[in-house]
C-alpha cells in the first residue's frame, strides 16, 4: 500500500511540475510578445519641416512621418501649445532661435533647431532718388549735385568723407580734401529705406603751382674799375603763344594708334609744348607720358576715360587723368 501512494505522489509531483512549467512558458511568451508588439525603434523617428521663408509671420509646416506611431507631441520652443497633429502649422512671431522637438509613442524623441529671421523689407525701385553722379573728380574740384525727386520736400547728402550729412537742400555742392573711392548717399524725406547710394573716384591733383622766375639783376660796379660795363639789353616781354588744341576724343584716337606702334610719342609734342615727359595719373597711380606710351606700346587697348588738364591761356597739356584696358585676344 505505502509503495502504491509513493507512485500515486510521484505522478501527482511530476504532473505539478510540467503544468507549472508550461504556465511560466506562457506567462513569460506574452510579455515578450507584448513587449516585441508595441516596441518602437527611435532609429525610425521621422519629421518633415518646410517653409517658403524661415521668416516671422510665414507659415511653417511640420509633419511627423515616422511609421507606426501612435501618438506624438510637438514643442515649437516658443512658449506655444503643444500639438498632437501628425501635421500641424505654426507661425512665430519673433526672430531667433528656436528648439522644435517631436516625442513619438511617449518614448522617442527628435530634435532640431529652426532659425527665424526678421521680415523681408520689400524695397520699391521707384521710390529711390535717381542720383546722377560722374566717374571721377579730383581734389579740390567742386562737385554739384541736385536732385530730381517728385514730390521731395527734405534732403540728406553725404558725400563719404565725413560723419555728418553735408547738405540739406535739392541741390548741394562739395569739394573733396583726400583722395579715393568715396560713397555718396541721399535721403530724400527721411525714406532711409529707400537711400541711393553711388561712388565715385577722386583722384589726387598732381598739378603744381609754378613759381615764377625772376629776373637776375647786374651788380653795380665800383667806381674806378676800368673794366667797360655791359651793354643794357632792355628785355622783350613775351606773350604767351597758344598751341594747337586737340580735343580729348582726339587724344584718345592718338593713344591708340601708339599702342598700334603707327605714330610715336613725339607727335604729342605741340600739345604738351615739347616737354612730353610730364607726370600723368593713369588708372590713379603717377608715371610720365613717356613711360606711359612705352607700356601701351604692341598692346591692345581700349581708353574707358580720359580727361585733359590745360593752361587757359596757351592750350598746353599741363596734366592728364585716364583710365584704361587691356584687351585680351
Amino acid at each position: 500500500m505505502r509503495t502504491n501512494g509513493h507512485e500515486t505522489a510521484a505522478k501527482y509531483l511530476d504532473k505539478s511540475v510540467i503544468y507549472f512549467f508550461i504556465c511560466v512558458f506562457l506567462i513569460s511568451g506574452s510579455a515578450l510578445g507584448y513587449r516585441f508588439y508595441n516596441s518602437f525603434p527611435c532609429e525610425q523617428l521621422v519629421m518633415d519641416i518646410n517653409a517658403r521663408s524661415y521668416r516671422i509671420s510665414e507659415l511653417i509646416k511640420f509633419t511627423d512621418l515616422t511609421e507606426h506611431s501612435k501618438n506624438r507631441q510637438w514643442y515649437f520652443g516658443d512658449s506655444t501649445a503643444v500639438s498632437d497633429k501628425r501635421e500641424v502649422l505654426h507661425v512665430y512671431t519673433k526672430p531667433g532661435k528656436y528648439l522644435v522637438r517631436l516625442r513619438v509613442n511617449g518614448s522617442c524623441i527628435k530634435e532640431t533647431t529652426l532659425v527665424i529671421k526678421d521680415k523681408k523689407v520689400l524695397i520699391d525701385p521707384n521710390k529711390i532718388p535717381n542720383l546722377k553722379v560722374p566717374d571721377s573728380i579730383t581734389v579740390g574740384q567742386t562737385l554739384v549735385l541736385t536732385d530730381s525727386t517728385p514730390e521731395a520736400h527734405s534732403w540728406e547728402w553725404r558725400f563719404g568723407e565725413t560723419a555728418h550729412a553735408n547738405a540739406t537742400t535739392q541741390t548741394a555742392s562739395y569739394s573733396y580734401e583726400s583722395f579715393g573711392l568715396k560713397t555718396i548717399t541721399l535721403i530724400v524725406n527721411g525714406d532711409i529705406k529707400h537711400m541711393a547710394k553711388k561712388r565715385i573716384r577722386v583722384y589726387e591733383n598732381t598739378v603744381l603751382d609754378e613759381a615764377p622766375i625772376k629776373a637776375i639783376k647786374p651788380k653795380k660796379r665800383e667806381i674806378g674799375w676800368d673794366i667797360p660795363y655791359e651793354p643794357v639789353v632792355k628785355e622783350v616781354e613775351k606773350k604767351d603763344e597758344k598751341v594747337p588744341f586737340i580735343s580729348e576724343e582726339d587724344f584718345a584716337k592718338a593713344l591708340i594708334k601708339v599702342s598700334q606702334e603707327e605714330i610715336t610719342e613725339k607727335a604729342f609734342e605741340p600739345y604738351f609744348c615739347g616737354n612730353i615727359n610730364k607726370n600723368i595719373v593713369v588708372d590713379g597711380k603717377n608715371m610720365t607720358f613717356l613711360v606711359f606710351c612705352k607700356k601701351i606700346r604692341g598692346k591692345k587697348i581700349k581708353i574707358k576715360r580720359l580727361t585733359l588738364f590745360r593752361n587757359e591761356s596757351t592750350n598746353c597739356i599741363e596734366n592728364i587723368n585716364l583710365e584704361y584696358n587691356r584687351k585680351i585676344l
